[in-house]
């Protein structure tokens, strides 16, 4: 078990970091095109030229993130982003649940719960809304059966965390 501590404290602290990454780019920029498209403020690190938008690192020109500047597009491109920081983050409070001294606890099973839902619910209703929105859904259906597998996966674990929470309990079980 040390080894499968040991790779979870990686990969908790990769994930986490990754997760602020994401979130920190989805937020800062949808809050760049929120106010390029609800004000005109010269300041802003953004430029829009011919349907393309380039946003830009804070306080340089040089190019961050590009793309086309349409409505389906933009709310797509940043709901993707976001999601994927959030789903960074839960990633990491699953490898959390394996980094500690007892295995089986009710937060590792709320953890591996909150995993499985969104990796069921969310890639579903984004499908919908991409469908709603734009026509392109080849590459977001093969991604979608990932989630879908990855959550499968994710509410087994879970059952056998629900039960082996049960018989530690009962047996008072520390691994």
């Amino acid at each position: 078990m040390k080894t499968v501590r040991v790779i979870a404290s990686i990969l908790y602290y990769i994930s986490k970091a990754g997760a602020l990454l994401f979130l920190t780019t989805g937020f800062y920029a949808a809050i760049v095109v929120l106010l390029f498209y609800y004000g005109s403020f010269s300041w802003l690190p953004i430029e829009v030229n011919q349907g393309y938008f380039t946003i830009y690192f804070p306080g340089t020109r040089t190019p961050f993130l590009l793309g086309d500047y349409s409505i389906s597009y933009l709310f797509t491109y940043l709901f993707t982003i976001i999601f994927y920081g959030f789903f960074l983050w839960i990633l990491g409070g699953v490898f959390h649940a394996f980094k500690q001294p007892r295995l089986f606890t009710k937060k590792g099973v709320s953890q591996l719960s909150r995993f499985y839902i969104i990796n069921l619910v969310v890639p579903v209703l984004f499908l919908l809304l991409v469908v709603f929105f734009r026509d392109e859904t080849s590459d977001l259906i093969r991604i979608m059966f990932l989630h879908l597998v990855i959550g499968v996966f994710a509410f087994f674990m879970a059952a056998i965390f629900k039960q082996g929470l049960v018989l530690q309990e009962e047996q008072d079980l520390i691994f």
